[in-house]
C-alpha cells in the first residue's frame, strides 16, 4: 500500500501553468487545481492542504492577494501560501508578503526552485 502524498492546492487559471504544475508535482504531491478564489475556498472546506500555490491575477472578482489574506484569517496554520505571478515588481512582492505569503516567485519560475519551496513547507510522510 502506498503512503499518502501531501496535499497541495494550486490556485491558477492559466491552463498551461496548471499543466506545468501537474508535471512537476505529480511524483511527490497530490494536487488539487482551482481556477478561481471561489473554487479554492470550496476546496478548503473539504480538504486540509499543506501548501497553496497562488497566482495573483485570477478571474472572478477576487485576487490571489485576497485569497492569501483569507488563508491567514481562516487557516492560520495550514496551508501556507506561496505566490507565483507574472507581476514581478518590488511592490507586488511586498504586497504579497504583507498579505501573508511565505514565498514569492515571478513567472516563469524554475521547477527546482518551486519544488524546493514546497518541500520546505510540506512534510513528506516517512
Amino acid at each position: 500500500m502506498s503512503k499518502p502524498k501531501p496535499l497541495v492546492l494550486i490556485v491558477e487559471d492559466d491552463i498551461s501553468s496548471q499543466q506545468y504544475y501537474e508535471v512537476i508535482f505529480k511524483d511527490e504531491y497530490e494536487i488539487h487545481l482551482a481556477s478561481t478564489v471561489a473554487e479554492a475556498k470550496q476546496a478548503l472546506k473539504e480538504i486540509l492542504f499543506e501548501v497553496a500555490i497562488v497566482d495573483i491575477s485570477l478571474p472572478g472578482g477576487e485576487s490571489g492577494i485576497d485569497f492569501i489574506k483569507y488563508l491567514g484569517s481562516n487557516y492560520p496554520q495550514k496551508p501556507v501560501a506561496i505566490a507565483v505571478t507574472a507581476h514581478a515588481f518590488p511592490k507586488n512582492r511586498n504586497d504579497v508578503l504583507e498579505a501573508g505569503a511565505v514565498e514569492f516567485f515571478a513567472k516563469p519560475v524554475l521547477s527546482g526552485k518551486l519544488l524546493a519551496a514546497v518541500r520546505k513547507y510540506c512534510v513528506l510522510p516517512n
